[in-house]
């Protein structure tokens, strides 16, 4: 513990005089809508304060923050205002509110402790003895594994239902209200005559009219149009997702989708609400299709929407029938937002992928669109010289080679100093767990937390190890790649203003990594591919690149 940490008060001391009190209060959506309100437990403990010789610091609430993440904004300004020994006790009405699993709830627990505070429980007095808070911790378990048995049941229920082919509740799809179950008539849905409109409508543009999904999204914009959550801006991803909704055809489908964590979250400064934020498609064998009295539209347009989807998806922007040289490879230097291809005037451009992925709101790059046969030629020339004078890169790569070299010794010495560290690392884990064994006082929480703390700190060595020795491993053998210069130089350079689109793209896809323009620059981000990785067609003289790991420079 900190030896700059107050230690915990004893209650029995705090009571005799008036102590600075900080009520945290915690409900999730979910819990909201059962009728667990802030509101009532604000009620409860301000009964208990009655009674009570307390003096509250503030309150400290978390509204819609679920139970499962340990990062809250409540309760961060909690644990800070105790460290500044502005708090001595924390009240919560349930164990729940602080967390929802119980091994969290004991990490914050004793964190709040260590901190000098305390923590008590309006649904349970604190524990005096050992074998009292032995029994508050079984209680915990107890409620733990009794909430995840209701979950169960609760899913298997819902399953049950579906396969039965009612409807069992949940978000309902756009164009539809869901009306809850009575005594009389089960669960259904209630079709928006409004929202259905713009359903087939938007069937119809996308199968007649020939729009794209993003046309959609814009032409619903501009007629302002509001989207499922009551938003007047539409985004293409939701017109897909009413494309490809077979409710709409008569067909619901329950227990298509699972709630998982973001596989790649976003970069922000503020706190998620849920845990489960992203979704993932299950196997189709998993679902359970439930028809609908009556579809929106017909399954041929279906079928035809369906079927178009795949086309466009093969014909998209990304699949380019233009020839355009750099495709794929051209990146804006401001956002760094991928350039893709498009037509102006009938002049082939390079445009910021920047409005693309801001759609439908304004773009936030300044980039303007480039000449592709400018950009085009500008790099060809460029890769033509490069090639054409093979002495001049490989003096570039000497350069390189001097650098790393010269920074050699101290890669090994880090490498060497980590892998000492990490060593130590796996010794202090297993003296821990000889300690934990050996000693009855060490609780299963106070170890956890302990060891938890080893292995974050080992995990943080084992990155920079590999990091290091990914450094190390790409240490240029200077003599292989002049070898792969000069046969490149030999087999290719004496007919580079001879190739045709194709064979260009080759050498192009072959040598060039990415191409960053800003402004009016261009930078040349190139890869000398490995000899055993170049093939020679006879018949054309060209070098063409087989998909292995390809050496950078």
């Amino acid at each position: 513990m900190n030896e700059n940490a107050r230690k915990p008060h004893d209650l029995k001391s705090i009571q005799e005089r008036a102590i600075r009190v900080a009520p945290y209060l915690r409900v999730s959506t979910k819990e909201q809508q059962k009728e667990k309100t802030i509101e009532s437990q604000k009620q409860r403990l301000l009964e208990e304060k009655e009674k009570r010789n307390w003096l509250i610091a503030d309150w400290y609430i978390d509204d819609g923050y679920s139970g499962e993440l340990k990062s809250r904004p409540g309760i961060d300004r909690l644990v800070r205002e105790i460290e500044e020994r502005k708090i001595e006790l924390v009240v919560m009405t349930e164990p729940d509110r602080l967390a929802r699993g119980f091994l969290v709830q004991k990490i914050f627990e004793e964190d709040i402790k260590e901190k000098g505070a305390q923590v008590e429980y309006l649904s349970m007095p604190p524990p005096r003895t050992e074998d009292e808070q032995l029994a508050q911790d079984i209680h915990g378990l107890l409620g733990g594994w009794e909430r995840s048995k209701i979950k169960r049941r609760t899913m298997t229920g819902k399953l049950i239902k579906a396969k039965a082919g009612l409807f069992v509740g949940g978000k309902s799809p756009y164009g539809f209200r869901y009306l809850e179950k009575t005594r009389k008539t089960p669960g259904s849905y209630e079709r928006i005559e409004e929202q259905i409109h713009w359903v087939k409508e938007i069937f119809r543009w996308y199968a007649w009219e020939g729009l794209s999904a993003e046309a959609v999204a814009k032409r619903l914009s501009n007629m302002m149009v509001l989207t499922p959550s009551g938003n007047p801006l539409w985004r293409s991803s939701t017109v897909h997702y009413i494309l490809t909704n077979e409710v709409y055809a008569g067909i619901a489908h329950y227990n298509r989708h699972r709630a998982v964590p973001p596989k790649n979250p976003r970069a922000s400064t503020g706190y998620r609400r849920l845990k489960n934020t992203s979704s993932e498609m299950r196997d189709e064998k998993e679902w359970i299709a439930i028809p609908l009295e009556k579809p929106i539209i017909d399954r041929d347009l279906w079928d035809r929407v369906q079927v178009k989807l795949r086309r466009n998806a093969k014909a998209s922007p990304r699949n380019t029938c233009h020839p355009y040289l750099l495709r794929a490879k051209v990146v804006c230097g401001l956002c760094q937002s991928p350039c893709y291809g498009s037509v102006s005037r009938s002049i082939l451009r390079y445009q910021c992928g920047n409005r693309h992925r801001m759609f439908p709101e304004p773009k936030t790059c300044s980039a303007r669109s480039v000449s592709a046969s400018t950009l085009d030629s500008t790099v060809w020339e460029s890769l033509c010289q490069t090639l054409s004078h093979p002495d001049r890169l490989i003096g570039e790569l000497r350069k390189v080679q001097e650098e790393r070299t010269s920074k050699g010794d101290f890669r090994r010495q880090e490498l060497n100093r980590l892998e000492r560290e990490l060593k130590r690392k796996k010794k202090a884990e297993e003296r821990l767990l000889d300690l934990y064994l050996s000693d009855e006082h060490m609780t299963p929480e106070q170890y956890n937390g302990r060891v938890d703390r080893i292995r974050i700190e080992k995990q943080e060595i084992e990155r920079e190890k590999q990091q290091i020795e990914r450094q190390m491993r790409k240490t240029i053998n200077l003599e292989e790649i002049e070898k792969q210069i000069k046969f490149l130089y030999a087999h290719v350079s004496s007919r580079l203003n001879m190739l045709n689109f194709d064979e260009k793209k080759r050498i192009v896809d072959l040598l060039v990594d990415r191409v960053i323009v800003i402004g009016n620059g261009v930078k040349i981000e190139g890869i000398i591919p490995p000899l055993r990785n170049i093939k020679i067609n006879r018949s054309e003289n060209v070098a063409i690149a087989s998909q292995l790991p390809q050496e950078s420079v």
